[in-house]
């Protein structure tokens, strides 16, 4: 259940891991995994959507499509919750150094979003790009405001009050969700403490901010009205369409992963091994059933996946406690997340992320695919996308990403000492 201290030996080792090994703090294996199997669900969703093949959630299959890979970027930010929420439960509620903390996670996020964000620049300035999902738009070279609003990851937030303002640049879409990450990673040091003494009334706050939000823009018309300022029909759906990437949305996730954080600790601290094991099993099995009827019903929203707030909540708590309990309980069914091979794809998931919308937009850009089926569409983006993604992937971790955190982790070492 928790990972060996010994440092590997392989030159992707996740310099994250290699600090808490070396400080006595947990790594849970299985997390590596379900972070790398977010993220092929992610690029799964998105061939399937892009080749036509997801359809608009009317057939079982479809439904199956969006209610699940439709909700994979939730999993990420659990993970992340649960993740970055580790040491600080781990050392009994001690947060350690801030300015450490701000270093190492601007360095985990912010030097390979900054790459990506240059790469997207070069291939609009240098190609004809267009947009796969809206026929004959073309990808304009972005303005000055356009380029400083996405480099300081205030393009999300900036979405609320800016009519057309493409996430980047138009050419990686799938950039909006690390604006939650970042927001995510600011409010922690503040809440960690009061928090981990009270993780029920922390995670009741955290339900009733992403309640809240979703309630405030099902009902933005008449709110706006009744401040005195109406607002069109137009206006009020895009509002609501850019209030689903901004971090309310998402604060119960994040809070899930935290809570998850604290139950797992507490649970194999001085429990008996086996009484565990079989009750683990017992909550994963009620939590999969849950799970199964809330993707069925999301999934019938088609990309209008966040309609139903209520159900989109109870699918998140369903993944969040069956991710957990999956951990806790017995080995077998969490052996597909712990496999190696699972693992050091997640520690290369960030690149994947990152890189695999732009790569579909170029073969999309060098490659007729207009002709061909739904299905055949779907393959061919498949063979290209997948291994030019995880190709990118590694070498983004290996050169890029894993240096600079290793150096970041240098840095908080002294800063903690």
């Amino acid at each position: 259940m928790r990972e060996s201290r010994t440092r590997p030996e392989h030159h992707l080792s996740d310099p994250g891991k290699e600090a808490r090994r070396e400080a006595g703090i947990p790594v849970v294996p299985a997390f590596d995994g379900y972070r790398a199997l977010a993220i092929l669900a992610v690029v799964a969703l998105h061939l399937t959507q892009i080749s036509g093949l997801s359809g608009d959630g009317s057939s079982f299959g479809s439904r199956v499509v969006w209610g699940s890979f439709g909700r994979a970027v939730e999993i990420l930010f659990i993970v992340s919750g649960f993740v970055v929420f580790l040491p600080t439960v781990a050392r009994g509620g001690k947060f350690g150094s801030v300015r450490a903390y701000a270093i190492r996670r601007a360095a985990r996020l912010l030097p390979a979003y900054w790459l990506m964000l240059l790469i997207s620049l070069l291939l609009i300035g240098i190609f004809n790009l267009k947009n796969p999902l809206i026929p004959g738009q073309v990808l304009a070279f972005p303005d000055f405001g356009d380029i400083l609003l996405n480099f300081s990851a205030l393009v999300v937030p900036a979405k609320m009050f800016i009519t057309v303002l493409p996430v980047g640049f138009g050419l990686d879409p799938p950039m909006w969700t690390l604006s939650s990450e970042l927001i995510f990673y600011i409010v922690l040091p503040i809440v960690a403490l009061a928090f981990f003494r009270s993780p029920r009334t922390g995670l009741l706050i955290a339900a009733a901010i992403t309640l809240g939000w979703a309630l405030a823009f099902d009902n933005v018309a008449g709110l706006a009205r009744d401040l005195g300022t109406g607002i069109s029909l137009g206006e009020s759906a895009r509002l609501k369409l850019a209030s689903f990437q901004q971090f309310p949305t998402w604060a119960f996730s994040f809070g899930l992963g935290m809570a998850g954080t604290v139950a797992w600790v507490r649970l194999t601290t001085g429990r008996s091994r086996e009484e565990l094991k079989r009750r683990a099993g017992f909550v994963a099995a009620v939590a999969f059933v849950v799970l199964v009827v809330c993707i069925l019903k999301l999934g019938g929203y088609g990309a209008w996946i966040h309609t139903s707030t209520l159900w989109s909540m109870a699918f998140s708590a369903a993944i969040a406690t069956l991710m957990v309990a999956l951990c806790l309980g017995p080995a077998l069914p969490r052996r597909l997340f712990e496999a190696p091979a699972v693992r050091k794809l997640g520690d290369i998931s960030y690149g994947i992320y990152l890189s695999h919308y732009p790569i579909v937009v170029l073969v999309f850009a060098a490659i007729d695919l207009d002709r061909l089926s739904d299905l055949s569409r779907f393959l061919v983006l498949t063979a290209i996308v997948v291994p030019t993604a995880i190709l990118y992937g590694y070498l983004s971790a290996r050169f890029l990403e894993q240096p600079i955190r290793r150096w970041a982790r240098q840095y908080g070492r002294r800063e903690d000492a």
